[in-house]
């Protein structure tokens, strides 16, 4: 399969429902690109908060542009990913919460400063990182953070780089409407909602899904401050 201007969004058993929608929902709006979530093999993988369909295969996904890590739980126990990671070199790698420790298995955080969950910082130093107490790290194209809103703005980080300030404005209204349609209340008359009931209908609203629930934990919607260290790749070269 082709993999030019792809972004990769990898999942796996145990992966965060929440930040892999989060990941999408930015990296998707880049422009000239297209999203597939990746992983061992086809079909469902359930982690916290539901569960995520991978539409490609490891093998078939050979040189992304942008490869994404949602956190999960046992990130780090998948050496096949591991293998993958350190056979694409994407232009831009991206891991969020307990994701920065499939990174580490990888032997892509050896010696680096990577922020993470707190949970994960043993595991870090376990394969040689050191985890950081930031929300947010930049060390050259390898963005970590700890998750949650600051997936978010890691993402937008990544977006700005194709498309400037202004594709950065464009996804923040765009979360933002979201946002808003979410925790908009229903006008409805008292009559509207007891004829839903003598029908047979369900007058509830219909339950938040993932990315509903991951707009909501996002407060903040720009890029904030973050520590960017120096691109050690420079030191190589």
């Amino acid at each position: 399969m082709d993999a030019s201007s792809t972004t990769a969004i990898v999942a796996y058993r145990g992966v965060s429902t929440d930040e892999a929608a989060i990941f999408r929902f930015v990296l998707s709006q880049i422009p000239d690109f297209r999203t597939v979530v990746v992983g061992t093999a086809l079909g469902q993988v359930p982690g916290p908060g539901g569960f995520q369909v991978v539409e490609a295969t490891i093998d078939e996904i050979n040189a992304p542009e942008i490869v994404a890590v949602p956190g999960g739980v046992g990130t780090d126990r998948h050496p096949e990913l591991a293998a993958w990671l350190r056979r694409v070199s994407p232009r831009w790698l991206l891991a969020s919460s307990t994701g920065t420790a499939l990174l580490a298995a990888a032997g892509l955080l050896d010696d680096a400063t990577a922020a993470t969950h707190w949970l994960a910082g043993p595991l870090l130093e376990h394969y040689g990182a050191h985890p950081s107490h930031e929300r947010m790290v930049v060390d050259g194209s390898v963005i970590t953070c700890s998750g949650g809103p600051a997936a978010f703005q890691a993402a937008l980080l990544v977006a700005r780089a194709y498309g400037g300030a202004e594709l950065v404005t464009q996804i923040t209204a765009t979360a933002a409407a979201a946002r808003r349609e979410r925790v908009r209340p229903q006008h409805r008359t008292l009559r509207s909602r007891l004829s839903d009931v003598f029908r047979g209908r369900d007058p509830s609203p219909p339950a938040p899904t993932s990315l509903d629930h991951a707009l909501g934990e996002v407060d903040v919607l720009d890029l904030g401050t973050f520590t960017a260290l120096p691109d050690r790749r420079d030191d190589e070269r």
